[in-house]
């Protein structure tokens, strides 16, 4: 688990106007061609040799215990995962210029996409050569002041060197999302019935279903709506993912793994899938997802809630899922017997 931030002697921290240059172009590679491009050079980074980091983090908001995710990759693009890095935070102001100290360093923990974890089982940072390997660092940070914030990862790899790199996200105020301890939205999210009935297309309840005919993908994450399962005081994990048209690529392997856990933990809680778009081409978004994610300034995916029996949230995962975190959480759940229902449908 990510360890909680210390607060170290304050040093300079540096934030240089062009880190926030090198997170837009970070994010938009990983973003379309994933995040693992291996490179031959495995030898390129020295001692000091900027690394190029990307927040991956969505709704970043002002809080104790915040979860901040980044990807870490090398100047070839290889990802640099496994093992533990540091992350060194300040404040910055309203903008990303200037100069600030580092208030706050913490140990963050390589995190895997669930269904893309890297082959290998190394325990210091290494760089991936596995090209469908993909994953991020996470750790437990403190922001108490909204505006812009300075990242720095340090890492140690396997032969001593010491590399490190750097870059500006913005935290807001508040929340835009659904938090922990708010009450779900009780959705009434397309099912495989409602395209039985011909009153939804199947690409919008899960868009890997293409063309006519096309069956749905894991019926039994699309048998149920939230809102039945509530009514019934069933626990919910709500999965809001693309796994066609996802940026990051991470919604197919996510959904795929999903829909094991749903038949591992049956008695436990009701798995949903909710598709974002109703339809891709006309930027239509489904109202059960636009519900949980949708923000001023548009949404993110995926996304990932667990929700209890009463309809609060208990705990959420943007971008990448703890998937012993949730494995544990619905462990701890008391049993609840199988959804007969959704039994005889599958």
């Amino acid at each position: 688990m990510p360890t909680r931030p210390s607060r170290p002697a304050r040093r300079s921290f540096a934030v240089i106007a062009a880190a926030s240059l090198l997170l837009a172009a970070c994010a938009g590679n990983g973003g379309d061609e994933g995040t693992s491009q291996p490179s031959d050079d495995a030898a390129a980074l020295v001692d000091g040799t900027e690394l190029s980091v990307a927040i991956a983090s969505f709704d970043l908001a002002v809080g104790d215990d915040q979860r901040l995710l980044a990807g870490v990759f090398s100047p070839e693009r290889q990802l640099l995962g496994f093992g533990e890095v540091g992350f060194q935070l300040g404040y910055l102001g309203e903008d990303a210029g200037g100069e600030t100290e580092i208030d706050q360093s913490v140990t963050a923990d390589f995190l895997a996409v669930p269904g893309r974890e890297p082959e290998g089982e190394a325990t210091t940072p290494t760089l991936i050569d596995d090209p469908a390997g993909q994953g991020v660092y996470a750790a437990q940070v403190d922001f108490d002041q909204a505006g812009m914030w300075g990242l720095r990862v340090v890492a140690e790899l396997d032969d001593g060197t010491v590399v490190e790199g750097q870059t500006t996200f913005l935290v807001g105020e508040d929340r835009e999302v659904v938090d922990i301890g708010e009450q779900a939205p009780r959705s009434q999210n397309a099912t495989i019935a409602d395209v039985e009935a011909g009153d939804v297309e199947a690409v919008a309840v899960d868009s890997r279903a293409q063309g006519d005919g096309a069956e749905i993908p894991a019926p039994h994450l699309h048998d149920k709506t939230v809102a039945d399962s509530l009514d019934a005081e069933r626990p919910v994990v709500v999965a809001i993912t693309t796994p066609v048209y996802c940026v990051s690529q991470f919604c197919g392997p996510l959904t795929d793994v999903l829909a094991d856990v749903a038949l591992e933990y049956e008695d436990r809680a009701d798995i949903i899938h909710l598709e974002v778009w109703e339809d891709f081409e006309e930027q239509q978004l489904n109202t059960s997802a636009a519900e949980w994610i949708q923000t001023e300034m548009g949404g993110n995916e995926p996304w990932v809630f667990l929700v209890d029996g009463d309809g609060t949230i208990l705990d959420r995962w943007d971008n990448v899922l703890d998937l012993d975190e949730l494995r544990a959480a619905l462990t701890e759940l008391p049993s609840i017997g199988v959804n007969t229902a959704s039994a005889e449908l599958d």
